[in-house]
């Protein structure tokens, strides 16, 4: 029996035994599925907890489920939060989906000495990643949905860093000797991870330099140089490989 289809809802909207399905989830829902009455949804809080529901009723704005069932799925750890310099073009677009897709907790977008693209309506694009966040996370089964932080300077993020001894710092570099799978493996436990990436050209030898003082391992990916977006998949990929 095929699943019913999933969403994700925000915890305001539960009532009790009920959910209030609002905003663009209406019309996918009414218009294009077609469902009514009595059909199932799988709606999800984007923390982990997932509702079996019932739709009550199905109004012009507004979508009202009952909760048959409640279940909480665990999330998972270590938590990647991704540092990812801000690259040219859509390829943000692309790393958001992706990285969600793949796990990533958090992604924090980055200004650094070497970035090219300038980001004039910062709210928009922001709202934008996040809404690709949610939709990638809704296809890909998530229980939660990746937070996408505001755009912040190089400088002041390693400035206002304050690691716990639980999280592991990571900055793969084209001259990095040692392999990442090795860091990894000396730090089975670590509860978080944070992980730098450099936009196009990557990061300059200050910024490294910075980074290095601040605890970061500079590891390797391997003997070619990646671009930005395929640094960070492979990266993230390497995370799931031995975690998971």
């Amino acid at each position: 029996m095929p699943r019913p289809p999933r969403f994700f809802i925000s915890a305001e909207q539960v009532t009790d035994r009920h959910i209030t399905i609002s905003g663009e989830d209406v019309r996918h829902i009414a218009m294009v599925l077609r469902m009514k009455t009595g059909d199932e949804l799988l709606l999800c809080d984007g923390e982990g907890t997932e509702y079996q529901t019932t739709i009550a009723q199905v109004g012009k704005s507004e979508i009202t489920a009952d909760v048959k069932a409640r279940s909480k799925r665990e999330l998972r750890y270590p938590r990647v939060i991704l540092c990812q310099g801000l690259p040219k073009s859509d390829k943000m677009d692309w790393i958001v989906q992706k990285a969600t897709e793949l796990g990533v907790a958090s992604i924090t977008p980055l200004v650094t000495e070497r970035t090219i693209v300038k980001i004039r309506d910062e709210e928009k694009r922001i709202s934008r990643w996040q809404k690709i966040a949610r939709e990638a996370a809704m296809q890909s089964n998530r229980p939660d949905i990746p937070t996408i932080g505001r755009i912040v300077s190089y400088k002041d993020l390693l400035r206002n860093l304050n690691a716990e001894l639980t999280t592991l710092l990571l900055l793969p570099w084209e001259e990095g000797t040692e392999p990442i799978k090795n860091v990894l493996r000396r730090n089975p436990n670590r509860k978080n991870i944070i992980v730098l990436i450099g936009p196009e050209g990557g990061f300059s030898a200050q910024e490294v330099e910075m980074a290095k003082e601040k605890g970061f391992h500079l590891v390797s990916l391997g003997q070619n140089i990646l671009r930005t977006e395929t640094a960070a998949v492979a990266v993230l990929s390497m995370i799931g490989y031995e975690y998971v």
